[in-house]
This record gives structure tokens, C-alpha cells and sequence, in this order.
């Protein structure tokens, strides 16, 4: 995968400091409770009151500007906390328009950078270099030096793309390491044209394709990689690949969404994460990374200021949940992971405490305990996969007589499948519960979402749930 050095990657090492408040097309797993507001600005202190009419409070990085540009509406008018750049958006000519039109681009993709740039005005007061570029380019110009840092795919129009959940497969699939992109060579410019990584896309999009054609599940991050290669533009497929997608090489998952925003200089009391790869042929052993789930969910938590300990004891619970465990059984695992964690701590011996808390839950089975596997617990298992398999095959049936304009057909799958979803939600919320990591109040919200009459109303009103993924963790 892509490196932090100038040999075989196009990041330099200085970019690799980064900030996690940018994570980019990502989602966040935060378990715990979400402090509520109640609106009122005079509760919190300093805190703005918008149904006062009062002023906008000042900003919270001023930036000197230019005296030349204190005056022209292009840059901000010169007026109290409005941009130091230029607006993509009020600016935009004929050959930038073109030029978007051209590559499928909606131009509500130049207001979302106007919000990125207006977002940071800082970077007009650390890299002047960039703002001057920005604003005294033509706009095509700019515009191209912009994106060219830009880790985000860009905004197509209406259309471009297809509904990510009813994709028209083609019979021949079209690798993108053979297809020239002009914004990808530029993107490359100075470093070297990874084929490399573009054959990875190639070849992660055609398992995913067979997967679909197998009927099995596939998840939304895998349909927008499916979507963006197959449809749009080579240089979002690999910036979707590279920055949001592939868990790999988690330094390039954890740059913002400019590279310009990891030269900015960062407080006194400012973080780095710390992300690991995956050991290549070269490299120490020890870097090889093990329970890549596990490592990404932990990385992401990690980001939003969430406890990482509390995330591998999640996971560890989970997979103790899975090899059939009690809930006495699980209760005295746990204890003895955290005071093997807690040992860790105190005498800095350096181990992977992720590998070492995962591989005791893979390595500990009923048998352990002195006792044979429970009959019951091994068939609801069981039942569980089973059900599991049958809805994703019942989920690819039904997408495929819809799309052959069979609805009769699919409204009697649609029937098996809604009988499969409650019969898989009752035998997991009873499974978790009797383990121990699902409470009796989650449970009984799951019966009254997978309530017969409930159920099909639900989807009637096109509100449906996932259940394969929200149960994902069970399965």
C-alpha cells in the first residue's frame, strides 16, 4: 500500500501529522450516551443565543488579510468573519463549468469546498502560498490545485451515480488501471503512478461483484467503492479506496480532508494519533496486524475521544458471546482481561494488548469451564446462521424481481423475507441476552420494531431496517 515517504508513496512524511477531527467519509462508532440540550442559550455559559437577534460572536481564528483584498466581494469583502478566499461558487466561469460538466461533477461540489476553505481560515494565515494560489488563479485553475489535495471524492450530479442499492452489474468489468484519468495523473504528479494501488481497486471491486451476483450481503461502504469505480471518475474511485475504504494503511484512512490541513501548526497539548499498518515483505513482523475489525473500530473511537479499552472489551465480549458462553463465564473473561490490560500498563512490557485480549476469547470454549457445550446454546447458533444466509439469499431474490419488473413475484419473497428478519432478530435478542450483552430493555425494543403489524407497516412507509448489519456483531 501507499507509504508516508517520497520513494513509494506521494504523501510526504511531514503530512502524516494529522488531525482526527477530520475523518472524512467515515463512520464513527460511538457507543455510550449522547448528552442532550435543551436549547437554551443561557444555560451553557458562553453560549449563543440565535433566537436573540444578538451579533455573530467573533471568530475563533482571526486572520490578517491582504489591504488589496479588504475591499473586493471575490475574497470576503473584507467584512468581520467572512472568508479570506475566494468563493468557487460566486466565481465559477464557462471553462470551470465546463469542465465539471464534462466529468459528471454537480457544481454543488464548489459551495462544499467554499464551506471547507470558509471552515479554515487559518490556512490563509499558516500557508499563504496555498491562499495565494486559491485566489489569483483563474478559477480552473484553482480549482484543480484545490482538489488536488483533496482527499474526498468529488460531488456528481443527479444520476451519475447509480442507486447504490440497485446497481446495474456490467458483464465485463472494465479495469481502471488500464483507463487514463487527467485529475489522477495530476494527483500523481511529482510521484510515482501507483498501478499498484489501482489494481487492488480492480481486484477488491470484482470479488465484490461476485458477491453481489452470489447474493450475499455487501455492506454500503463496499456498494459507494462498487459505485464510484463502475460509474465515476478513476481519481474518486482510488480517493474513496485509499482514504475511506481499505484499513491497510490506516496512516492514509486518518489524513483530513486537504493535506494542506496536516501542515498547519497544532497546540501545545494536541494528540497525534498513532496508526499501525500491515507488516509488508520488507518490514518487521511484529507490525503485521491482526484483528483488523477490532484495530478500526478502536482507531475510529480513538478519533472522537472515545475510551479504546471499552470498544476491545465490546469485541472481546462479542466473541465470547459466539464460542457459547454463559454470562458467569463471560463476566470472569472479562475481569481477567482487564487485569491482564491493567498488568500491561504497569510493567510496560510492550505487548499488543489487542492480540493478546482477542486470542484468549478465540482460544477459550465451553470445554474451559469444565463443562460440555451447551446443546441449546449450539443449536440456536446454528439456527442463527442458517436464517442469516437464508435472508441474504431472500434479499438477492427480491432485488433481482424488481428489477426484472416482476413485483408480483417480489411481494411474496417480500413476505418471507420480513418472517425471516423476526425470526432471526427473536433468536439473536434471545441469544445476547442469555450471554449477557444485550439488557432486557434492548430486547423488548426489538420485539416491538419486528412486531408482525409494526414491521410491515414500517416498510410500507419505506422507513426499513437493516438487520443484517445492525445485528452485524451477533453474526
Amino acid at each position: 500500500m501507499a507509504s508516508g515517504d517520497d520513494t513509494n508513496g506521494w504523501i510526504h512524511p511531514d503530512r502524516m501529522n494529522l488531525n482526527p477531527a477530520f475523518a472524512g467519509d467515515k463512520d464513527i462508532i460511538v457507543h455510550g450516551r449522547t448528552p442532550t440540550f435543551t436549547g437554551r442559550g443561557d444555560e451553557v455559559p458562553n453560549a449563543f443565543d440565535f433566537g436573540s437577534g444578538q451579533p455573530l460572536p467573533p471568530s475563533r481564528n482571526p486572520i490578517k488579510k491582504d489591504a488589496g483584498r479588504e475591499g473586493s466581494p471575490e475574497f470576503g469583502g473584507g467584512t468581520h468573519g467572512e472568508s479570506p478566499f475566494r468563493s468557487f461558487s460566486r466565481t465559477a466561469d464557462i471553462p470551470l463549468l465546463d469542465y465539471m460538466r464534462g466529468r459528471k461533477v454537480s457544481p454543488f461540489f464548489l459551495q462544499e469546498i467554499d464551506m471547507f476553505l470558509a471552515a479554515h481560515p487559518e490556512i490563509a494565515y499558516h500557508q499563504p502560498r496555498f491562499a495565494n494560489s486559491i485566489n489569483h488563479w483563474p478559477p480552473l485553475d484553482a480549482y484543480k490545485f484545490f482538489i488536488k489535495g483533496y482527499t474526498k471524492p468529488a460531488r456528481y450530479v443527479e444520476g451519475a451515480l447509480p442507486d447504490l442499492y440497485n446497481i446495474p452489474l456490467p458483464k465485463v468489468l472494465v479495469p481502471i488501471a488500464s483507463v487514463y484519468d487527467t485529475e489522477l495523473a495530476e494527483f500523481f504528479d511529482g510521484y510515482d503512478y501507483r498501478v499498484d494501488l489501482l489494481r487492488k481497486v480492480d481486484d477488491e471491486v470484482t470479488r465484490l461483484v461476485n458477491t453481489l451476483y452470489r447474493g450475499e450481503r455487501v455492506t454500503f461502504a463496499q456498494r459507494k467503492l462498487i459505485g464510484y469505480t463502475l460509474y465515476g471518475n478513476v481519481v474518486d474511485a482510488y480517493k474513496y479506496f485509499e482514504y475511506n475504504y481499505q484499513e491497510e494503511w490506516l496512516a492514509h484512512r486518518y489524513l483530513p480532508e486537504h493535506v494542506v490541513l496536516s501542515e498547519l501548526p497544532k497546540k501545545d497539548n494536541y494528540t497525534m494519533p498513532m496508526p499501525r499498518q500491515m507488516a509488508q515483505a520488507c518490514e518487521d513482523e511484529e507490525a503485521q496486524r491482526s484483528n483488523p475489525h477490532t484495530r478500526a473500530r478502536m482507531a475510529r473511537a480513538n478519533d472522537a475521544g472515545v475510551d479504546v479499552i471499552e470498544v476491545l472489551l465490546e469485541d472481546f465480549t462479542a466473541a465470547l458471546c459466539r464460542q457459547g458462553l454463559r454470562r458467569s463465564e463471560i463476566e470472569h473473561m472479562r475481569r481477567e482481561a482487564i487485569r491482564n490490560i491493567d498488568h500491561q500498563r504497569e510493567s510496560r512490557e510492550g505487548r499488543d494488548i489487542v492480540d493478546m485480549v482477542m486470542s484468549r476469547a478465540r482460544g477459550t470454549g465451553p470445554e474451559d469451564f469444565h463443562r460440555k457445550p451447551d446443546k441449546k446454546v449450539s443449536a440456536r447458533m446454528s439456527k442463527i446462521h442458517k436464517l442469516a444466509h437464508s435472508l441474504r439469499r431472500l434479499l438477492a431474490q427480491e432485488t433481482a424481481m424488481y428489477e426484472d419488473n416482476l413485483e408480483w413475484v417480489a411481494l411474496s419473497i417480500t413476505k418471507t423475507r420480513q418472517r425471516v428478519e423476526r425470526e432471526l432478530v427473536n433468536e439473536v435478542a434471545i441469544a445476547a441476552q442469555q450471554a449477557g450483552t444485550m439488557n432486557m430493555r434492548d430486547v423488548q425494543q426489538w420485539q416491538v420494531l419486528f412486531a408482525r403489524k409494526e414491521h410491515e407497516k414500517r416498510e410500507q412507509a419505506g422507513r426499513r431496517i437493516d438487520v443484517l448489519r445492525e445485528l452485524s456483531r451477533y453474526l
